[in-house]
């Protein structure tokens, strides 16, 4: 059977330097010969997040980046994990489908991931992009996802590349503001408390969203007391993005450190990968977090902190 397998950056750190180097580091090229044998035979898929896609694209030596780009796409086939959003749509969709008796398709093996690389961003639509890509392009890069994966990591616009990064760490100075308020606000309170008050924030920010997908299944919700107060507070134990967003938020912020940019890019794989993945390897922090939080016992997956124990 063929396992799914999340990386994060400092994982394929240690395998591209494999890549670069085998006598300086001989120990990761070892690691990443396994690694290709392994995906060769069928045996993992390893694919990448918004996140590995981000930390790569942000390295401004061009010969690094093209060598990380290199590993991964030749690891992962040029396949990624959905965006949160989409992961988000179809597990809400199918839990308040079976909830309410509604009849519903179930969904294929692997439905959660894409040969597209610029899906880990969010699914691909004119409507959502702003412009349409043709249809021999997208048929262009389905023929060979990890050479439009590669090409997009290596070669992309510098200006463009530049200002990406630069939007996106302005984005995230703001949410990171908005986190240290409601810190601070929350700080003496209970576990119990903050997972509680968390629960509540995300079911107003998301309340838009889960209506319309009621409404897409034939149900006439149009306000949080037609979903009822039991179906709310089960949706976020139940809901794999909620419960893994909940849990390791309230034990991050809990911590005695600024939150960084960092932080919030691993929290962002972790809530899409975790439920999804038989193996994460991550940092030490975030795979104690969620031990804390028995998260690997309820989704059944292996954390491990070194891509050696692979």
């Amino acid at each position: 059977m063929t396992q799914i397998v999340y990386l994060d950056q400092n994982a394929w750190v240690s395998l591209a330097r494999g890549s670069w180097d085998k006598v300086r580091y001989p120990r990761e090229h070892a690691t990443l010969t396994k690694v290709v044998e392994t995906v060769q035979r069928n045996h993992i898929v390893v694919p990448l997040t918004f996140t590995n896609l981000y930390e790569t694209s942000k390295i401004n030596v061009p010969y690094r980046r093209a060598n990380m780009a290199r590993v991964q796409a030749l690891i992962s086939g040029g396949t990624v994990f959905r965006d949160r959003r989409r992961i988000l749509a179809e597990t809400l969709s199918a839990y308040i489908a079976d909830k309410c008796s509604i009849p519903k398709k179930k969904l294929p093996p692997y439905w959660f991931i894409s040969d597209l690389w610029f899906e880990s961003a969010g699914d691909y639509s004119p409507d959502r992009y702003g412009f349409e890509i043709s249809d021999r392009v997208i048929e262009f890069i389905r023929k060979d996802p990890a050479r439009a994966m590669f090409d997009y990591l290596a070669f992309n616009d510098e200006a463009m590349r530049l200002e990406a990064v630069k939007r996106y760490s302005r984005g995230s100075a703001d949410l990171l503001a908005l986190i240290e308020v409601r810190r601070g606000i929350v700080a003496n309170e209970t576990l119990a408390l903050r997972k509680r008050a968390y629960a509540a924030r995300m079911i107003i920010n998301e309340l838009d969203f889960i209506l319309a997908t009621a409404r897409l299944l034939g149900l006439a919700w149009s306000t949080v007391s037609d979903i009822g107060s039991s179906l709310v507070r089960s949706m976020i134990v139940d809901i794999p993005v909620f419960n893994v967003e909940r849990e390791l938020v309230v034990r991050l912020e809990d911590q005695a450190r600024t939150i960084s940019e960092n932080d919030l890019r691993d929290m962002m794989a972790f809530m899409t990968a975790l439920p999804l993945a038989d193996v994460v390897v991550a940092e030490k922090q975030f795979v104690n977090l969620a031990r804390q939080a028995q998260l690997d016992k309820r989704y059944d997956t292996t954390l491990m902190t070194s891509i050696f124990d692979l």
